[in-house]
């Protein structure tokens, strides 16, 4: 709580110089702005959405909009910290609550001018908040070998789990844009897809973007069956949770779905590819946000003669199954 008695002290100093301050109250509360956005913007990622659901369950959510003070703002990040919530994160929550009360205030609810960007200021000056660190793990061969291992020793696994990891590390795309690639996107020729709805900071809908696909990413593609208009026509979070679980069931620690994107990325700087080569893979624009995933240890393709990539291509994990390979090929 050291914020806001570091705030307290410095207004009760202030009331004695100059007596209580006098705000009119009207309007509505910040939990009812956060609710006119949430139904306004059915869009907004599933994160997104319960920390807004989140901030507007707290005591700041029944506080009229025009009433707030720096100090509410410094509560809400002491209540936040005070979970056991790294700084990081604190961030994020107040950044997405000041981005409501802005939204908010064009739209009529008056927000004091300057409140949240001086408090905002003050947090940043004091460290309560921090930038994300940067995350570098990669994955090994072998990590992913025991993964798939797991998977292929569970009968009851439906979904082709150890099928969408492999395209993962070849093809460097994201959980949720893999379940959206379409079958009349593929352009087999010219060895492309396009991927729909790609992440981007600033645009949220219609970032659609043609990406180059590996002849690894491809040959998992061709080997899917048409069932479905999308090619792997699952539901991300049942993958993720499929993922997440064989993952423990392996004792693979600290290891994300994310992660395999920046695998995929890292293993075509290592095989020399250039900057503009990777980036059409990847779909990154940006030079800068290409950088973060580039942490290149060994010239050379440390996934070459993966035998785990044939099994995802003919759907049978038991190829893999030989002593030699059961943990996968290692470096």
């Amino acid at each position: 709580m050291r914020v806001a008695k570091k705030w307290r002290d410095k207004k009760f100093a202030e009331i004695e110089l100059y007596g209580f301050p006098t705000r009119q109250v009207t309007g509505s509360t910040v939990g009812e702005v956060i609710e006119r956005r949430l139904e306004t913007h059915r869009h907004l990622g599933r994160t997104t959405i319960a920390n807004l659901k989140n901030l507007r369950g707290r005591d700041i959510g029944k506080k009229p909009v025009s009433a707030l003070t720096m100090q509410d703002f410094f509560e809400v990040a002491d209540e936040l910290l005070s979970e056991d919530m790294l700084p990081q994160t604190v961030t994020g929550y107040l950044t997405l609550l000041v981005a409501t009360l802005k939204w908010g205030d064009r739209r009529g609810e008056r927000l004091p001018a300057g409140i949240a960007e001086n408090a905002m200021a003050i947090m940043w000056e004091d460290e309560i908040l921090a930038k994300s660190e940067a995350r570098t793990r990669r994955v090994s061969p072998a990590e992913l070998g025991s993964i798939l291992a797991k998977i292929a020793e569970n009968p009851r696994q439906k979904i082709p789990v150890a099928t969408i990891i492999a395209f993962a590390v070849f093809s460097s795309r994201r959980l949720g844009e893999i379940c959206r690639l379409r079958w009349d996107d593929l352009r087999i020729d010219g060895s492309r897809i396009l991927v729909r709805q790609m992440k981007h900071p600033r645009k949220k809908r219609t970032n659609d973007v043609w990406c180059a696909l590996p002849p690894e990413a491809l040959r998992i593609i061709l080997s899917m069956p048409r069932v479905s208009e999308f090619i792997f026509p699952f539901n991300p979070r049942s993958v993720g949770a499929a993922f997440r679980r064989h993952r423990n069931r392996a004792n693979v620690a600290d290891l994300r779905f994310h992660d395999l994107r920046h695998e995929a990325i890292t293993r075509q700087f290592e095989m020399e590819k250039t900057a503009p080569f990777v980036s059409k893979i990847s779909g990154h624009a940006s030079a800068a946000c290409l950088e973060r995933y580039e942490h290149v240890e060994k010239v050379g393709d440390r996934f070459a003669s993966w035998v785990w990539l044939e099994a995802a291509i003919a759907g049978d994990l038991t190829l893999a199954s030989k002593p030699a390979s059961a943990i996968g090929r290692s470096r």
